[in-house]
């Protein structure tokens, strides 16, 4: 119980501190939560309100290049709470919203709306930027800023998994197996 509490404090204190907060997923983690898990090229970005105008969503198509886990269309669109919408911001600590012609790895569930659009898992965990390293390597990493992770009762900062593309879909197959 007293773990419960300090927990619970821990996270009222990152709430306070403006931080998003979250309990590390591994890479097998996120593939076992995903229904999909693709690398994908995005294509066009934009911001909307939720029929209730509570919530503002931005939206981004990507073309899929590879397919992981499931059976993703060739075209998906990805929903991620906040954006901007009718000269109003919100803003979600520790998420970031994809450039056009971005590559990513992406870790994907159907969004709880059935509206055809899918949410990443782990909130910002499930979205790797892909890019070339100066060696050539081709890299993947879900580091963001102002993300906090709660490890048994300590509160650190989240600086996410940044390995070697090659290596992230080796641990997907296998998690996939």
């Amino acid at each position: 119980m007293k773990r419960l509490a300090g927990i619970a404090m821990l996270l009222a204190l990152a709430a306070v501190c403006g931080a998003t907060t979250v309990i590390p997923l591994s890479v097998e983690q996120l593939t076992a939560d995903a229904d999909e898990v693709v690398e994908a090229r995005a294509v066009r970005s934009w911001s909307a309100w939720n029929p209730q105008r509570t919530i503002i969503y931005t939206f981004t198509d990507f073309n899929v290049t590879s397919r992981l886990k499931g059976a993703s269309p060739d075209v998906i669109t990805v929903k991620q709470m906040g954006g901007h919408a009718d000269g109003l911001i919100q803003t979600i600590a520790g998420l970031r919203y994809f450039q056009d012609g971005e590559e990513a790895l992406l870790f994907l569930r159907r969004s709880a709306m059935n509206d055809g659009t899918r949410v990443i898992v782990g909130l910002m965990q499930g979205n790797f930027r892909v890019w070339t390293a100066r060696t050539g390597h081709r890299m993947a990493s879900n580091g963001v800023p102002h993300v906090n992770a709660v490890e048994g009762s300590q509160v650190r900062t989240y600086g996410g998994t940044s390995l070697e593309l090659d290596a992230i879909e080796a641990r997907v197959r296998k998690a996939v197996r």
